[in-house]
């Protein structure tokens, strides 16, 4: 399984994962090979791009940190609030704790989690996909930092409505494919107030859930907004959300920008923990995430090229590799127990040709 961006998609091509659209809708099953019309209709919907069978590669099942149907109940709950919001209704705060408190309870029933793929989101559906991602993220992460079942509901609650302010924002700026103004910018900064002020005044859900919207943008040197708050007067919860909103923000493709690979999005974290994000919460989240996914082509330093096919939670540098062998011979070698051979380089989909034969 691979991803392919939506312009590079050809007829014939099959689907690996089921797309779904923020309302639930099954726009691709897995399985269906692509028409041209397929291809068509994907780009008028702005979908940036498919995960595909490769059958050049070795099928791989790539865990998820939850399932489909809890994400995508979760994701139309988030979307019906947010609807009932622009038509002058109050936040249904039994709605989103349901949701949560089924996130919750999945996450805390798996053991040795890991995170692995981003997923694919119509532009324009953006909101939706990201807040249940960073949920789930902001979920695991706190809970490798101990937080009871309680702590973990009022966080997924505060993460989950992070965004709700953007319903306030102009479309036009949100799915801007350019630069923004400076007035566009400050208009996009508001949401974090406006986000905070529509959970503030919704019976039910806790104080600490609506600072999360409030301060998901502070940073720990007081470079972010709306106040600039340094270090300790952010709090945690919102401190742990800006982890995860950056990690997931940067691994999805945008309107403007193609996505990061999970090695790059990690990278990012590491130099913004030297002064913008907490230094502690990085590193608990980084024990979380696959640095190279299941799934991903890689070529080692001896010069050979293997898939990877998991992961060792104990390293997450240093995963399982199965070679790519000309007579379909099935080797893999454990990187964390053979320390001389190591990863060189991720083979991008637009490099893969030089190295896999179709």
């Amino acid at each position: 399984m691979r991803k392919v961006l939506t312009e590079d998609l050809e007829a014939g091509m099959k689907v690996a994962k089921p797309l779904y659209l923020s309302d639930g809708t099954v726009l691709l099953n897995a399985g269906v090979i692509l028409k041209d019309s397929y291809i068509e209709q994907l780009k008028e919907r702005n979908i940036p791009a498919v995960f595909i069978i490769d059958e050049n590669l070795p099928e791989v099942e790539v865990p998820e940190v939850i399932s489909d149907q809890t994400k995508l109940q979760a994701t139309q709950t988030l979307r019906e609030c947010m609807n009932d919001i622009s038509l002058g209704t109050k936040l249904n705060a039994r709605k989103v704790k349901k949701a949560v408190n089924d996130i919750v309870d999945e996450i805390t029933s798996k053991n040795h989690v890991v995170v692995h793929l981003n997923d694919i989101r119509a532009y324009d559906d953006y909101t939706f996909g990201h807040s249940v991602n960073v949920t789930s993220l902001a979920i695991l992460t706190g809970m490798s930092m101990g937080y009871n079942k309680l702590e973990l509901r009022d966080l997924g609650v505060g993460a989950l409505l992070h965004d709700i302010g953007k319903i306030t924002v102009d479309e036009g700026i949100l799915l801007k494919p350019d630069s923004l103004t400076d007035e566009e910018f400050a208009e996009i900064q508001k949401h974090t107030r406006r986000g905070y002020e529509i959970i503030r005044d919704t019976e039910g859900i806790s104080s600490c859930s609506a600072h999360v919207a409030f301060q998901h943008h502070e940073r720990m040197n007081g470079s972010g907004y709306p106040r600039g708050l340094q270090g300790d007067e952010i709090l945690e919860f919102a401190q742990i959300a800006a982890v995860v909103d950056v990690y997931d923000a940067v691994t999805c493709d945008r309107v403007y920008r193609d996505a990061f690979a999970p090695h790059e999005a990690l990278e990012l974290l590491e130099d913004m923990m030297q002064a913008e994000l907490n230094h502690e919460i990085v590193q608990i989240f980084f024990e979380n995430v696959a640095i190279y996914p299941i799934g991903t082509l890689v070529e080692l330093n001896n010069g050979e090229i293997g898939i990877v096919v998991d992961v060792n939670k104990e390293d997450l540098s240093s995963p399982v590799i199965r070679l790519i062998k000309e007579d379909d011979e099935i080797e893999e070698i454990d990187l964390m127990h053979n320390e001389e051979i190591e990863i060189k380089e991720v083979i991008t989909d637009s490099k893969r040709s030089e190295y896999i034969e179709d």
